[in-house]
């Protein structure tokens, strides 16, 4: 008798009050990782300065812009090129005054030409190797020649962040990771471990190497932007296209696309496989990162605005790469459009921040995708999108069973769970939908101004 009064205070004991306020799990990142980002594959001082207020003279927000290669004066010295950014300082400061974050694109090595570094590194066995006795393995990529540094080194690694050090002085609030790591299937011996690492395990220590010591130097608002699952249009996922650990990438991208709805399709495909496997949030480049060599914009106005919806629609808004990324200059409708949607992704804050602080918490992705063909997702628990991946206007939408959907363009319009819709969809409009009687109907009615 005695045991079972035991048990039933113990049981009692756990049950909450019914009073008593249940907080949801925060997000860990800052909210700055889902503003909207923009960047342009080289840039200056003057280019990059130009193409953020030029975005902001538009009424579109950013809140970060990234500066990718080439910035330094070689791969990888993390010093800025004096012809490229006479003023480092100045520059950071000049987008932190307009409340514009700033990345640095990085890859984790060092090229052969840049031989003051190469030979020091080379010398003291900081650079992974094929093998035991190989010495130094040097791999060609999209920049040249280099060798990996062997972050499982202690020596290496204090070598390497005294270079890093060189460009935190200017503040920048993180890196874009860029994936030469990969390149460890070909050099997969650590002489710091004196074993053969997994392609996957040296990614995982080059990624959080710049998580951890950017965030320790400069605080913990400072973050990565890497590769989730990134298959190059192999359609594979899992271990083998993973890049980035799971738990630090909270402002994951998938590239490098081409500007076409084929590039539309093949980010989205990477992005199906990010979220099955765990990867809290995630974009893609809007317009795709590759040209088209007979469009002197390097890409087609349709395309390039279905893509950004969808990227509105994404926890990671960013939009870059080579060619014309600017909408205003495509015309003035592109513009408006993308005005709009990204004022819409800058509402939608509040609920992306919750939404992925319950996911994270939960070990799931923000967007749950429905269907592999039709790559429709859940943004969180309220809010459904159907990609629209062609030139056509007609489209059709399978609704999520379990509640009614409204559609954001057509409140006066609803849809049962589990029914299929055929909707002809003007480039202006977007197959978005909230769950009927939720919360964020609010903030998206507002955003779109219906």
């Amino acid at each position: 008798m005695r045991t079972a009064l035991l048990l039933i205070l113990t049981l009692a004991a756990c049950i909450p009050d019914s009073d008593e306020v249940v907080e949801a799990p925060e997000a860990p990142w800052p909210e700055w990782a889902f503003h909207h980002w923009v960047w342009e594959n080289e840039s200056t001082d003057q280019s990059a300065t130009a193409l953020v207020d030029g975005f902001l003279d538009h009424d579109i927000p950013v809140g970060a812009v990234i500066i990718d290669s080439p910035w330094a004066t070689g791969y990888n010295t993390f010093d800025f090129d004096p012809a490229r950014f006479p003023d480092p300082a100045a520059f950071i400061d000049g987008m932190h005054q307009r409340e514009v974050r700033v990345l640095l694109w990085v890859v984790p090595g060092i090229n052969v030409e840049v031989e003051e570094l190469y030979t020091y590194g080379a010398e003291r066995g900081y650079f992974m190797q094929a093998n035991a006795d190989s010495g130094p393995k040097v791999v060609s990529y999209w920049k040249g020649e280099a060798s990996l540094i062997d972050f499982f080194n202690p020596e290496a690694v204090s070598w390497w962040h005294s270079l890093v050090d060189k460009a935190l002085v200017f503040e920048p609030d993180g890196w874009k990771c860029d994936g030469l790591d990969y390149s460890a299937v070909l050099a997969p011996y650590s002489p710091g471990l004196g074993r053969s690492v997994g392609r996957l395990e040296y990614s995982h220590a080059y990624y959080r190497d710049f998580f951890d010591y950017t965030r320790a130097q400069l605080g913990e608002d400072r973050l990565i932007t890497a590769r989730p699952v990134d298959n190059y249009g192999a359609d594979v996922g899992g271990d083998l296209a993973a890049f980035a650990p799971v738990d630090i990438t909270w402002a994951g991208w998938v590239g490098d696309q081409d500007p076409d709805f084929g590039g539309l399709r093949a980010a989205l495909n990477n992005m199906y496989h990010s979220s099955e496997y765990g990867y809290v949030a995630f974009g893609s480049d809007i317009g795709g990162f590759r040209t088209l060599d007979d469009n002197p914009l390097g890409r087609e106005k349709v395309p390039f605005v279905r893509w950004a919806q969808v990227g509105a629609l994404c926890p990671v808004m960013e939009n870059g790469g080579a060619g014309e990324h600017r909408p205003w200059v495509f015309d003035e409708e592109a513009g408006e459009i993308y005005r709009t949607f990204a004022k819409l992704h800058h509402a939608l804050l509040p609920y992306l921040m919750e939404e992925g602080g319950e996911a994270f918490a939960g070990g799931y992705s923000l967007m749950r995708f429905q269907s592999k063909d039709r790559y429709d997702w859940l943004l969180g628990d309220d809010l459904f999108v159907a990609p629209i991946l062609s030139e056509e206007e007609e489209v059709q939408v399978v609704f999520p069973e379990g509640a009614r959907w409204v559609w954001a363009f057509h409140p006066e319009q609803a849809f049962e769970g589990g029914n299929t819709a055929s909707l002809a969809v003007p480039l202006g409009e977007f197959p978005l939908f909230w769950r009927e009687g939720a919360a964020v109907s609010e903030v998206v009615l507002e955003a779109l101004g219906s």
